[in-house]
């Protein structure tokens, strides 16, 4: 493939310091630190480098990274300060370049800096947002976010030109037309930066991102030939998450009428608290999806250098370089250099493929593909189901088309025609009495359906098989045993967590029934499993409060805000107590 993207922080470094983060400031400012991220990535296969600054709710690149030779009132720090930002990026920039390296700066708009917003009486225009960044507390987005005027207009165009003037190793811009941008957002693009691109005397590519923007107004504005020859488009091929190796269909459409070089994109905003997320084979499987995609000129990946995800991580770079077949073989090696013995390696390999599986089989089922400030891992919440957010609760995963059945949608059919239309495959062996062939003709699908009950149980089996084939590998670990003790605590926690998704879910659809009209054994049944439920949470939260942890109080989890593992385990009562309530049974006469 001939773009292999890698997306990594730049961050503000007078942003941090002044936070408290002195060792991510440090970080900007020390090359051994950008040699050895930079070198890994050319060493992994990687060729081109997508640079996020940060923090993006107060610091897109406008406003750190330029003098505003042009627009004076637009500077927030002394000439100085951009002085020595400027020489730093440029050395990051030539380093990468040696190493063969592109270099891509995301870009957010409109966006100005809050010293021009000041001048130009922006600041009274758009108030601070409310929300807030849970990490920094810090507000989304700032007054210099998202004024479209022709002040911002002339700021946009003047920042992009020097953006590329200023550093000359600098290779294109990635960014959307949409979120911060109000009015009609593709024409944005040839109002303010497409002439700031013309102005700089070079010819940068320039890729755009899909987020938020009518795809028809896309191609009228932005694909259309002439507005800028060296446009690009970058698709999200599953939203902000990764529930599977294809790209969903409606990226697909995108790819496919763009008649430009497309970038897919992957993303992993669903890994939280750094559970693995670690199997080459997926990754194999993953650039194999990528290759037929229609335009694909390569990907970007959103595995940061600081992500533990390594395998994953090399193995996208490695067979989107080489194009070649899956081998457990190389992965093999890489363990067994780890951990000290090939045997170790193998169960290890093992268990990092099936672990893989649970947080994007269980997202592709409670469904939501956008990172909205929800925890995806450590808490399985019944408001996927309930219609509490009415957006959500009908859907699975678009690139599971209608074989994995959405919760509602199977409990309204259960209810409706009976009992012969549910799944009763082996969550409850005392009642496996259906032919499973009926399923299928009383479904009327062309695939035998996949229920959440089966989808579950396959949840399950997964957890018992990255567990067991951790606590196979330790006897046979000779170096770093701690590291892979924690790996096999990892295991045992994804192990904990499935065995809670699969009670939570039968818990979820037997309540749905009972909602729906099915009858008083399914009131009994939505208690039980939710009872039980709530018994396996506490075992699972437990057990990665003492061994993952460890009682730093770090983990966490988010739910509109965020959690300590303790009030995770008392939301989870709290959801079992208002069950009634959230599945809107009748009133018990």
């Amino acid at each position: 493939m001939p773009v292999r993207m890698r997306a990594e922080q730049l961050r503000n470094p007078y942003w941090y310091a002044a936070n408290g983060e002195a060792e991510a400031a440090r970080q900007f400012w020390d090359m051994a630190y950008w040699d050895g991220v930079l070198s890994t990535l050319a060493a992994e296969g990687y060729n081109a480098v997508l640079y996020l600054p940060e923090p993006w709710q107060g610091h897109a690149w406008q406003t750190f990274l330029i003098r505003h030779d042009e627009l004076p009132e637009a500077r927030d720090m002394p000439p100085g300060e951009y002085d020595r930002v400027i020489a730093q990026v440029n050395r990051i920039f030539r380093r990468a370049h040696e190493l063969g390296l592109k270099n891509f700066l995301w870009s957010y708009f409109s966006v100005t800096t809050p010293a021009y917003a000041r001048a130009h009486g922006m600041d009274r225009e758009l108030p601070v947002s409310e929300s807030v960044d849970y990490r920094h507390n810090l507000p989304e987005m700032g007054f210099h976010f998202g004024v479209r005027n022709e002040a911002t207009r002339a700021f946009t165009e003047a920042a992009v030109a020097e953006v590329f003037k200023t550093y000359g190793d600098l290779d294109g811009l990635c960014g959307g037309m949409g979120e911060a941008l109000p009015g009609k957002r593709s024409t944005w693009f040839r109002e303010s930066i497409v002439p700031g691109l013309k102005r700089c005397g070079r010819n940068p590519v320039f890729i755009v991102d899909d987020w938020m923007l009518p795809l028809q107004d896309f191609l009228d504005d932005i694909a259309r030939p002439r507005v800028y020859e060296n446009t690009w488009l970058s698709i999200k091929a599953n939203g902000e998450v990764f529930t599977d190796p294809q790209p969903y269909p409606d990226a697909l459409r995108w790819a496919r009428e763009a008649r430009m070089p497309v970038l897919v994109q992957v993303m992993n905003l669903n890994i939280e608290a750094n559970f693995p997320f670690n199997s080459a084979r997926l990754a194999h499987e993953t650039v194999e999806e990528l290759r037929r995609v229609p335009n694909c000129a390569g990907y970007v990946s959103w595995f940061l250098s600081s992500n533990p995800n390594t395998l994953f991580r090399h193995a996208l770079g490695r067979y989107g370089k080489t194009g070649e077949g899956y081998s457990d073989g190389p992965w093999v090696d890489v363990l067994a250099g780890r951990y000290g013995s090939r045997e170790a390696g193998e169960h290890l390999l093992r268990a990092f493929d099936a672990s893989a599986r649970i947080p994007a089989d269980l997202c592709a089922f409670a469904w939501l593909p956008q990172d909205i400030g929800r925890s995806q891992i450590l808490m399985l919440p019944y408001w996927h189901w309930t219609l509490e957010d009415p957006r959500w609760g009908h859907l699975t995963s678009p690139a599971r088309s209608a074989d994995l059945l959405p919760l509602r949608h199977y409990a309204r059919v259960v209810a409706k025609h009976g009992d012969r239309f549910r799944d009763h495959g082996g969550a409850d062996p005392r009642r496996n009495t259906d032919h499973p062939g009926a399923q299928e003709l009383i479904w009327g699908l062309t695939r035998y359906p996949t229920t959440p009950e089966a989808h579950m149980r396959h949840l399950r089996r997964l957890g018992d098989e990255c567990a067991a084939s951790a606590e196979r590998a330790l006897p046979h670990v000779r170096t770093n045993r701690d590291e892979a003790q924690r790996l096999c605590d990892y295991m045992k926690a994804y192990q904990l967590l499935t065995r809670y998704y699969e009670q939570k879910v039968l818990a979820a659809t037997a309540a749905s029934i009972y909602a729906f009209g099915g009858g008083a054994k399914y009131r009994d049944d939505a208690l039980a499993h939710a009872d039980a439920a709530v018994a396996r949470y506490e075992e699972a939260i437990q057990f990665i409060e003492k061994h993952i942890d460890r009682g730093a109080g770090t983990v966490r989890g988010r739910w509109g805000k965020t959690l300590t593992l303790p009030q995770l385990i008392e939301h989870e009562r709290e959801e079992r107590r208002r069950l009634p309530e959230l599945f809107h049974w009748p009133k018990e006469p």
